[in-house]
């Protein structure tokens, strides 16, 4: 008998076979014939569909529209004199199928758990990347053509990019900004594939990452000072790592940093940058390379674009192309704390891969950036599979034709921690030097905001408004929070 490896909601994870990957059974609770008949009969129970799809196209977000469908289901319930005893499976599986177009899908769409769902065609069972137990196999499989194909057309449209023989491919955002991929014959000759990377639709917090082990409060502490700079003096930073391995989870915890007063643009390929918490924010998505070129907005003349906006920063999720020369000159031209992810596996590798084609960023301006952040995948027997801050390097000049580098944090992987090394951070004296403090008093600084992440650790605070509320508090009146962790004792050892 497999083992019950975990159990919540409607879910159940049970242990492979031999060693195999876990199931994911998603249950279907027990339905009444009324339940059953509102569901069947779902387009005449919502009544006025296009007024109710206007009043959609009204609310700005994903969690607005399904709230906003879940009070209006609800109402018609009880105007119908139906009273279901699986109220939530029903309204779901409604708004699933006629407004929010996951069909069969839905149950692992609201899923936080769930990191990736693949469709690998029909008659074979999706698959999904589960937060703990990593890749696991469904009982959910497509065993006709027709949902599978009316889901990828839901998707074409929705997207506005047409879906063909000669345009097989497809990467755009749903509806709750997950990103999703299709491939179609010719280019998927056994059948359609789709790939959705799940959006979280409440980011990680800095907090939550501490608790994962992805950072250390000492180094969250530092990133707090380089992202917000004391609102004078923010660093440009690159977030590298491999696929997966937690590069825009860390921008999106990272940007709860930045000081409420700023206004920041992002530019993507595909949305996955969740900002929603910045009042002022200017998301920005190029058309996918499947268009054709004449007809292409490409990732480079949004960022050029984004310079005539009057940002304060601007934020590139993966940095792939010309984009990259654009963003460095976003740098030179003052609009520090500039920030963008690219795929690499490490600090020497990023400065090589921004100066090769197609970046083909100049040497020259190098020194621009300065700091690497480098994510990494890794996989322990008892823990599964991790994501850590591997390695933090400051960018301390040129040397010839050599980028000079400085570990200034690494990942002790025989212990699971993340420790400062020898180096010294040079950056602490530019940032002191232009916010007008000592170094001393920077350093001290540091210290206090190491003990004020460790204090909201301690104390519980995780709620990602809380979280925000916090910190936007201490950039106000630092003194005010310090007084109140200095009578329960927390900061009584720092001067």
């Amino acid at each position: 008998m497999p083992e019950l490896l975990e159990s919540y909601g409607n879910v159940k994870i049970m242990e492979g076979e031999s060693g195999q990957i876990p199931y994911y059974i998603s249950l279907t609770p027990e339905l009444t014939e009324d339940e059953r008949r509102v569901i069947s009969d779902s387009r005449d129970f919502v009544g006025d569909y296009n007024q109710i799809k206007a009043e959609l196209d009204k609310i700005h977000t994903s969690i607005g529209k399904e709230e906003y469908l879940r009070e209006y289901l609800q109402q018609r319930l009880i105007e119908r004199n139906v009273t279901p005893e699986n109220l939530e499976y029903v309204t779901s599986s409604i708004m699933d199928e006629l407004f929010l177009g996951y069909g069969r899908l839905g149950p692992l769409m609201r899923d936080e758990q769930l990191e990736e769902i693949m469709v690998n065609g029909v008659n074979t069972p999706v698959f999904v990347v589960h937060r703990r137990h990593g890749m696991c196999i469904t009982n959910l499989t497509y065993d006709s053509h027709g949902p599978l194909e009316d889901f990828i057309h839901w998707l074409s449209n929705y997207a506005g990019r047409e879906l063909n023989e000669a345009n097989p491919l497809l990467d755009a955002h749903m509806p709750d900004g997950s990103r999703a991929n299709v491939a179609i014959a010719p280019a998927a000759p056994y059948g359609p594939a789709v790939t959705i990377r799940k959006f979280k639709r409440v980011p990680f917090t800095v907090l939550d990452l501490i608790e994962f082990g992805s950072l250390s409060p000492e180094l969250a502490a530092f990133l707090w000072v380089c992202v917000e700079g004391f609102g004078l003096s923010p660093i440009d930073i690159i977030i590298a790592g491999g696929a997966g391995s937690g590069k825009t989870t860390l921008m999106n915890a990272l940007a709860m940093f930045i000081p409420k007063t700023e206004r920041v643009v992002t530019v993507e390929d595909t949305l996955e940058l969740n900002f929603e918490f910045i009042d002022n924010w200017v998301p920005m998505e190029a058309s996918p390379s499947v268009i054709t070129p004449e007809h292409r907005l490409s990732m480079h003349s949004l960022l050029k674009n984004s310079l005539r906006m009057r940002p304060d920063r601007v934020i590139v999720g993966e940095v792939r192309g010309s984009e990259a020369e654009t963003l460095f000159v976003a740098m030179d031209i003052g609009l520090d704390g500039s920030m963008g992810t690219l795929h690499a596996n490490n600090a020497r590798e990023t400065t090589i891969r921004l100066m090769d084609e197609p970046m083909n960023v100049p040497l020259r301006m190098m020194p621009l950036l300065n700091l690497i952040v480098v994510t990494n995948r890794i996989f322990d027997r008892k823990k599964g599979m991790l994501r850590r801050v591997t390695q933090v390097s400051e960018v301390s000049g040129i040397e010839g034709d050599v980028v000079q580098l400085g570990d200034i944090f690494y990942h002790d992987l025989n212990n699971d921690v993340i420790k400062r090394t020898d180096y010294p951070i040079l950056l602490t004296e530019r940032i002191a030097k232009e916010c007008g403090i000592t170094k001393k008093r920077l350093n001290t600084e540091l210290l206090i905001r190491e003990k004020v992440l460790k204090y909201m650790m301690a104390k519980g605070i995780r709620g990602h408004n809380d979280v925000l509320k916090f910190f936007h508090l201490y950039h106000q009146d630092p003194k005010l929070i310090l007084s109140e962790l200095k009578e329960g004792g927390s900061l009584n050892n720092i001067a």
